[in-house]
């Protein structure tokens, strides 16, 4: 069975930037060796001139690398975004930010379909493909350029299923499109035996119109188009991002499938440290745990 690389997520954009190196080291002793380049991270590199110098250092000075990269995302900066006269920046944003992932050495770039229309509009289904297809046409060609793969993450809500991951997989048919596996998106919309949908966050019902459509088998869908993969843990009602180990998530059948995807290039943990109140030192022998063959 194939290794894997590990890259690690952390909320920088909570802490200041005095003790970045600090945390750095944090993964460095023990034993972590690349970090994601996150959200706060690219949006600093596009909005701050010079922060990437700054970046470099932090780098250098803690041993760390940057490995892979999760795209910029929001209302701001979603593939089917509906503020059109945003998303001719958007895109220039994207650009910009796969540029100095793709010179970090990143491989890939996840990027969220998009799903607040969910919530607050009415927005069609229909509407929100062209919209994302779109963008994907601008982006594309230009991650090819750079050598990047854009992978697509799966989500809960209705414009970001698997099926729809899936129905742009197959619109543009390129090597330069993948798929990032949301092990925790996934196992939120798992349909598994005695799930009560009672149970589900409200933000579910809201963005579901109280009819939320249950997935049997997201993995087996998007298996051979994923590249690279989110993993963290939950109750199966809500996308809260614990560490492995502590929600439903069957990791010791998922991690061998993930390792056995013919795509694959990196695993990324995403688990929410602050939240779970989670230690550095705990989260590295997670992972270290988890990976083992």
């Amino acid at each position: 069975m194939k290794t894997i690389p590990l890259s690690h997520f952390f909320p920088w954009g909570k802490i200041s930037d005095d003790f970045i190196v600090n945390i750095l080291s944090e993964f460095s002793d023990n034993g972590a060796e690349n970090v994601v380049l996150e959200t706060s991270w690219g949006k600093r590199l596009v909005q701050e001139p010079g922060f990437y110098t700054t970046l470099l250092g932090w780098l250098r000075e803690s041993g760390m690398k940057i490995f892979e990269c999760h795209g910029l995302w929001g209302t701001a900066w979603d593939l089917n975004i509906t503020d059109r006269p945003r998303r001719s920046a958007m895109i220039e944003d994207h650009k910009l930010c796969m540029a100095y992932a793709s010179d970090l050495g990143c491989r890939s770039y996840v990027m969220h379909i998009g799903a607040y229309d969910c919530y607050y509009k009415n927005t069609t289904l229909e509407e929100m493909r062209a919209l994302a297809v779109d963008s994907l046409e601008k982006l594309i060609p230009a991650a090819e350029a750079l050598g990047i793969v854009i992978a697509l993450e799966n989500s809960f809500e209705p414009f970001n299923t698997p099926d729809e991951v899936l129905y742009f997989l197959d619109y543009f048919n390129t090597p330069v499109l993948g798929c990032c596996f949301d092990a925790g998106h996934a196992n939120v919309m798992a349909k598994t035996p005695g799930k009560d949908p009672a149970k589900y966050a409200s933000y579910m019902n809201l963005c579901w119109k109280s009819g939320v459509v249950q997935e049997p088998d997201a993995f087996g869908k998007l298996a051979p188009h994923i590249v690279t993969c989110h993993l963290h843990d939950n109750s199966g009602y809500a996308d809260e991002h614990h560490l492995p180990g502590t929600g439903t998530v069957d990791w010791k059948k998922l991690i061998p499938a993930l390792k056995q995807c013919p795509r694959i290039r990196s695993m990324q943990n995403e688990t929410n440290v602050m939240s779970q109140r989670v230690s550095i030192a705990k989260l590295c022998r997670t992972f270290e745990e988890l990976m083992k063959p």
